[in-house]
């Protein structure tokens, strides 16, 4: 049943569901709060039952190995990205099952900013952080801006690179597709439609008809621990992304040596496009 997880620890379709948050902020975005470290964010999920989270930073993903091996530790699947924010300043979620994806993706963004430093007397400190949390060093470059790049340009060169393009939090007042365009446009391939935590899969879809059309996941946007929440499940294969990671215990674990879990990364995408039997639900 749709949205209920009372007993789906194990599917006899050979589906596992996840609780999942694909929006989860480090202390990297200079919004955040200093308490989003890798290590935080892991225990945080484990405690809330979260087994799949998305770090998505603004307009950069330096924290994103750090949060890797920490969920490897912690035993949650981590899927490494980032928030980008278009010309029309509209948020989209970017996530990529490599690390060279992720860093392609990066240094394409970093040219699309502008070359303007981070006043973080004003706009906070932009941490870049070690697995347990420890500070290892600063982004210098101002991240709390848009790119030069439309939002078609960002949705087209994230599939190109083999990521997933996700409008964030399409339902909000600002920083978002329907606010700042209004509909998605004609034949866009983004991967999914993101609800912000204010709003129910029901009231959007009244709301909002034409989301009917498109998977659609419920994140957090956490920029602190006590935000973060699992609302979006996602029903995968157990033989593969539902695999969760073990404590590290040596060179076996993708996420334990940092690299992205491109199995799971995988499994998510089929999951997202609805193939095999998979599919993806929002609980309240």
């Amino acid at each position: 049943m749709p949205g209920d997880l009372r007993g789906l620890g194990g599917l006899d379709s050979g589906l596992e569901c996840l609780r999942a948050d694909l929006h989860i902020h480090t202390a990297l975005s200079p919004c955040a709060e200093s308490e989003m470290t890798p290590a935080a964010i892991m225990e945080e999920a484990c405690r809330k039952g979260i087994k799949l989270v998305g770090i998505a930073d603004h307009n950069s993903a330096e924290n994103a190995i750090a949060c890797l091996r920490a969920g490897a530790r912690h035993g949650v699947c981590v899927l490494p990205g980032m928030e980008v924010q278009t010309l029309e300043e509209i948020h989209v979620l970017t996530f990529f099952g490599s690390i060279e994806g992720l860093i392609t993706w990066q240094e394409e963004v970093y040219a699309h900013l502008p070359a303007e430093l981070n006043r973080e007397e004003f706009l906070g400190e932009q941490l870049i952080l070690g697995e347990e949390g420890e500070v290892t060093g600063k982004c210098s470059r101002l991240l709390l801006t848009s790119t030069d790049l439309s939002l078609a340009e960002v949705v087209r060169k994230v599939r190109e690179l083999g990521g997933l393009p996700i409008p964030a939090h399409i339902d909000r007042p600002s920083y978002s597709l329907i606010r700042n365009l209004g509909f998605v446009p004609p034949g866009l391939p983004v991967a999914a439609l993101e609800l912000s935590p204010h709003i129910s899969r029901e009231e959007a879809c009244r709301r909002f008809p034409w989301v009917r059309d498109f998977p659609l996941i419920a994140s957090s946007d956490a920029h602190r621990l006590h935000e973060m929440q699992g609302r979006t499940v996602a029903y995968i294969r157990a033989d593969l992304g539902g695999e969760i990671p073990g404590p590290a215990s040596g060179g076996g674990d993708p996420g334990a040596r940092g690299e992205a879990p491109a199995a799971l990364f995988d499994e998510v995408a089929l999951c997202l496009a609805g193939r095999g039997g998979r599919f993806v639900d929002i609980v309240s």
